[in-house]
């Protein structure tokens, strides 16, 4: 495939500007909301922030946030100032960025593009003039497709290569399907207006992501991957946990479902799933908690523990942190504050 075959429109996203020839303490303000929260200084020593000016256009589409964004006047180095809590990836509509993620380095291109997974921090280096679209994808979406296309919980976080070859046949496919998203979100009337309950569009684009992308359960998405085997007695714990995550999930419990001694069904979670008992038990209950508190119902932070099985609140938050980058309030009081 060829640059001019993997070319974007110019300026995608016209239909959505949320800042225009603006100047960089506006970008660094807008951070926040629509890329992750940065620090923004330019490269050239010569030129002030005054100098420098930035569109940005932004449009959500239900897990997904598509931005287009453009600064002209010098390059810029943008130094995230949290971790990553939701999947980032960023293509160069013109110009180049290079990125590093701890000791890897990579220039996004017309020919590659970089997905960031969550915890991950970046620094960044952008050239005068570039232009990006950058797609944010909420973790919680991603996981829950994967684990229906898998038909079983994921046991480990989802982390993506960090660079996409978009000469690749199937990213070159699924990145077709993007450009004509970009393309039918700036025509007033198409599938992309669809209220999201009934939107095709962001299944189509996070399902062909974990197809396309190289990640680490991509061996057991592959055509030919036979459903791996796991013992009964391992299938009725995990069964019952997947069911009832909430109920006395005690060791004695799963191993009187399961029908065998703690140590086989250690051994067995171990060997077939890649977590113990405990730390299985856990993963679900938080899978749970998060969908709660992502629907900002009007409940707390400590009832929707409880409901859920934890009896430690500040366990349960730390716990919480540790696998979503945020502490269980935030999340709760960000879905309250979208529900207005």
């Amino acid at each position: 495939m060829t640059s001019t075959e993997l070319s974007w429109s110019k300026e995608p996203l016209q239909r959505f500007k949320i800042l225009q020839n603006a100047g960089v303490d506006s970008l660094a303000d807008s951070s926040g909301q629509w890329f992750t929260p940065s620090q923004i200084r330019p490269v050239r020593h010569d030129v002030g922030a005054a100098g420098i000016r930035t569109s940005v256009s932004a449009s959500a589409l239900g897990p997904l946030k598509l931005v287009y964004a453009k600064t002209t006047g010098s390059g810029l180095f943008v130094n995230s100032t949290h971790q990553m809590s939701d999947y980032v990836i960023t293509f160069a509509v013109g110009g180049t960025n290079r990125i590093a993620v701890n000791e890897t380095e990579i220039s996004c291109t017309d020919q590659r593009a970089v997905i960031l997974s969550p915890h991950m921090a970046a620094n960044m280096q952008l050239s005068d003039g570039y232009e990006q679209l950058h797609i944010r994808i909420e973790r919680t979406a991603l996981e829950k497709h994967l684990e229906r296309m898998l038909g079983s919980s994921i046991t480990k976080p989802l982390q993506f290569e960090l660079s996409m070859d978009l000469v690749d046949p199937l990213l070159a496919s699924w990145v077709r399907g993007l450009r004509l998203l970009v393309f039918e979100l700036d025509q007033p009337l198409s599938l992309s207006t669809i209220p999201i309950e009934h939107n095709p569009w962001s299944d189509f684009l996070i399902k062909g992501l974990l197809l396309a992308q190289p990640h680490n359960y991509s061996r057991e998405l592959g055509p030919t991957s036979p459903k791996p085997f796991r013992p009964q007695s391992l299938q009725r714990a995990l069964d019952l946990i997947e069911q009832h995550p909430a109920h006395d999930l005690s060791l004695a419990q799963l191993c009187a479902v399961a029908e065998i001694g703690p140590r086989s069904l250690q051994r067995y979670f171990r060997k077939y799933v890649g977590n113990s008992t405990t730390e299985y038990v856990k993963w679900v209950r938080l899978s749970r908690a998060h969908e709660d508190l992502q629907r900002g119902a009007d409940e707390t932070v400590t009832e929707i523990a409880f409901r859920w099985g934890f009896t430690h609140v500040p366990r349960f938050a730390a716990a919480y942190h540790d696998r979503y980058g945020m502490l269980p309030s935030e999340t709760l009081i960000s879905a309250k504050m979208g529900a207005r």
